[in-house]
Protein backbone atom coordinates (compact mmCIF):
# COMPACT_ATOMS: atom_id res chain seq x y z
CA UNK A 1 0.00 0.00 0.00
CA UNK A 2 2.92 2.52 1.23
CA UNK A 3 4.58 1.56 -2.29
CA UNK A 4 0.77 2.47 -4.36
CA UNK A 5 1.42 5.83 -2.18
CA UNK A 6 5.10 6.54 -3.19
CA UNK A 7 4.07 6.10 -7.01
CA UNK A 8 1.18 8.16 -6.73
CA UNK A 9 3.22 10.99 -5.09
CA UNK A 10 6.03 10.44 -7.76
CA UNK A 11 3.78 11.10 -10.73
CA UNK A 12 1.76 13.85 -9.18
CA UNK A 13 4.85 15.91 -8.38
CA UNK A 14 6.37 14.73 -12.21
CA UNK A 15 2.96 16.87 -13.52
CA UNK A 16 3.14 19.70 -11.10
CA UNK A 17 7.05 20.30 -12.15
CA UNK A 18 5.62 20.05 -15.63
CA UNK A 19 2.97 22.70 -14.70
CA UNK A 20 5.25 24.64 -12.90
CA UNK A 21 7.78 24.72 -15.81
CA UNK A 22 4.91 25.53 -18.47
CA UNK A 23 3.84 28.38 -16.00
CA UNK A 24 7.27 29.75 -16.44
CA UNK A 25 7.54 29.48 -19.86
CA UNK A 26 4.33 31.94 -19.93
CA UNK A 27 5.99 34.34 -18.12
CA UNK A 28 9.15 34.61 -20.20
CA UNK A 29 6.40 34.87 -22.98
CA UNK A 30 4.67 37.15 -21.41
CA UNK A 31 8.27 39.10 -20.68
CA UNK A 32 9.46 38.83 -24.19
CA UNK A 33 5.71 40.46 -25.23
CA UNK A 34 6.76 42.87 -23.19
CA UNK A 35 10.23 44.01 -24.57
CA UNK A 36 8.75 43.66 -28.33
CA UNK A 37 6.13 46.20 -27.10
CA UNK A 38 8.48 47.99 -25.57
CA UNK A 39 10.88 48.09 -28.66
CA UNK A 40 8.04 49.13 -31.04
CA UNK A 41 6.28 51.63 -28.99
CA UNK A 42 9.63 53.58 -29.24
CA UNK A 43 9.46 53.78 -33.01
CA UNK A 44 13.25 52.50 -33.29
CA UNK A 45 12.39 49.97 -35.85
CA UNK A 46 10.46 52.43 -38.28
CA UNK A 47 7.66 50.24 -39.12
CA UNK A 48 4.62 52.31 -39.77
CA UNK A 49 2.91 51.08 -36.71
CA UNK A 50 3.78 54.22 -34.79
CA UNK A 51 4.26 57.77 -35.79
CA UNK A 52 7.46 59.27 -34.19
CA UNK A 53 7.87 61.75 -36.31
CA UNK A 54 4.08 63.64 -36.39
CA UNK A 55 3.66 66.07 -33.82
CA UNK A 56 1.17 64.14 -32.55
CA UNK A 57 2.75 61.04 -32.96
CA UNK A 58 2.00 57.93 -30.47
CA UNK A 59 5.89 57.11 -29.84
CA UNK A 60 6.85 56.74 -26.20
CA UNK A 61 10.59 57.93 -25.62
CA UNK A 62 12.74 55.33 -24.74
CA UNK A 63 13.48 57.31 -21.29
CA UNK A 64 10.23 56.60 -20.04
CA UNK A 65 11.24 53.52 -20.34
CA UNK A 66 14.81 53.75 -18.61
CA UNK A 67 12.75 55.89 -15.49
CA UNK A 68 9.94 53.32 -15.08
CA UNK A 69 12.67 50.96 -14.44
CA UNK A 70 14.71 52.26 -12.37
CA UNK A 71 11.84 53.46 -10.27
CA UNK A 72 11.25 49.96 -9.97
CA UNK A 73 14.11 48.91 -9.07
CA UNK A 74 14.12 51.40 -6.29
CA UNK A 75 11.16 49.74 -4.82
CA UNK A 76 12.89 45.99 -5.14
CA UNK A 77 16.72 47.41 -3.68
CA UNK A 78 14.37 48.77 -0.91
CA UNK A 79 12.30 45.67 -0.47
CA UNK A 80 15.58 43.49 -0.62
CA UNK A 81 17.56 46.26 2.09
CA UNK A 82 14.73 46.17 4.25
CA UNK A 83 14.42 42.00 4.85
CA UNK A 84 17.36 41.13 2.83
CA UNK A 85 17.82 38.10 5.99
CA UNK A 86 14.38 36.68 4.58
CA UNK A 87 15.54 35.77 0.47
CA UNK A 88 18.82 34.63 1.65
CA UNK A 89 17.69 30.93 0.54
CA UNK A 90 16.93 29.22 -2.57
CA UNK A 91 13.28 28.15 -1.99
CA UNK A 92 12.63 32.11 -2.02
CA UNK A 93 13.49 32.99 -6.13
CA UNK A 94 9.82 33.07 -6.40
CA UNK A 95 9.50 36.24 -4.45
CA UNK A 96 12.42 37.42 -6.55
CA UNK A 97 11.22 36.72 -9.35
CA UNK A 98 7.91 38.38 -8.15
CA UNK A 99 9.37 41.65 -6.98
CA UNK A 100 11.75 41.48 -10.73
CA UNK A 101 8.11 41.26 -12.73
CA UNK A 102 7.64 44.76 -11.31
CA UNK A 103 10.13 45.88 -14.21
CA UNK A 104 7.89 45.01 -17.18
CA UNK A 105 5.03 46.30 -15.63
CA UNK A 106 6.26 49.73 -14.58
CA UNK A 107 7.43 49.57 -18.46
CA UNK A 108 3.55 48.80 -19.47
CA UNK A 109 2.47 51.73 -17.04
CA UNK A 110 4.76 54.33 -17.94
CA UNK A 111 3.89 53.88 -21.70
CA UNK A 112 0.09 54.04 -20.68
CA UNK A 113 0.29 57.14 -18.10
CA UNK A 114 2.82 58.70 -20.52
CA UNK A 115 -0.02 58.13 -23.56
CA UNK A 116 -2.88 59.14 -21.54
CA UNK A 117 -1.00 62.24 -19.74
CA UNK A 118 -2.11 64.77 -22.62
CA UNK A 119 -5.76 63.79 -23.62
CA UNK A 120 -7.20 63.40 -20.12
CA UNK A 121 -5.16 66.84 -18.61
CA UNK A 122 -5.13 68.68 -22.16
CA UNK A 123 -3.32 72.00 -21.91
CA UNK A 124 -3.15 71.46 -18.02
CA UNK A 125 -0.09 68.35 -18.31
CA UNK A 126 3.43 69.07 -18.17
CA UNK A 127 5.89 68.97 -21.60
CA UNK A 128 8.82 69.28 -19.46
CA UNK A 129 10.97 65.44 -20.10
CA UNK A 130 12.26 66.39 -16.95
CA UNK A 131 8.72 66.06 -15.75
CA UNK A 132 7.53 62.84 -17.36
CA UNK A 133 10.80 61.34 -16.86
CA UNK A 134 10.44 61.70 -12.93
CA UNK A 135 6.42 60.60 -13.40
CA UNK A 136 7.67 57.74 -14.73
CA UNK A 137 10.16 57.21 -12.07
CA UNK A 138 7.56 57.34 -9.91
CA UNK A 139 4.92 55.03 -11.60
CA UNK A 140 7.58 52.55 -11.51
CA UNK A 141 8.72 53.17 -7.85
CA UNK A 142 5.07 52.79 -6.71
CA UNK A 143 3.46 50.08 -9.34
CA UNK A 144 0.85 48.96 -7.18
CA UNK A 145 -0.91 52.41 -6.43
CA UNK A 146 0.05 53.33 -10.23
CA UNK A 147 -2.44 49.86 -10.90
CA UNK A 148 -5.18 50.96 -8.67
CA UNK A 149 -5.17 54.46 -9.94
CA UNK A 150 -5.53 53.83 -13.39
CA UNK A 151 -8.32 50.94 -12.71
CA UNK A 152 -10.07 53.70 -11.18
CA UNK A 153 -9.48 55.87 -13.93
CA UNK A 154 -10.55 53.40 -16.31
CA UNK A 155 -13.97 52.14 -14.35
CA UNK A 156 -14.88 56.28 -13.96
CA UNK A 157 -14.17 56.75 -17.61
CA UNK A 158 -16.02 53.12 -18.71
CA UNK A 159 -18.99 54.73 -16.10
CA UNK A 160 -18.94 51.39 -13.95
CA UNK A 161 -18.29 53.31 -10.31
CA UNK A 162 -15.59 53.30 -7.95
CA UNK A 163 -14.13 49.78 -7.01
CA UNK A 164 -14.13 49.15 -3.25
Amino acid sequence: MSQSTNEDTTVTGTTEEALARKNWLLVVLFSALTIVGVVLSTGLLNLGLVEASAPSGVAVPFYIYLYASLGALGYIFTKLMIDVESYDQTTEIGRLIELGMRIPLAWVLGAGTYLLANPLLGSAAPTSSQFTAGFAFLVGLYVNVAMKSLGDLADRLLGRGERS
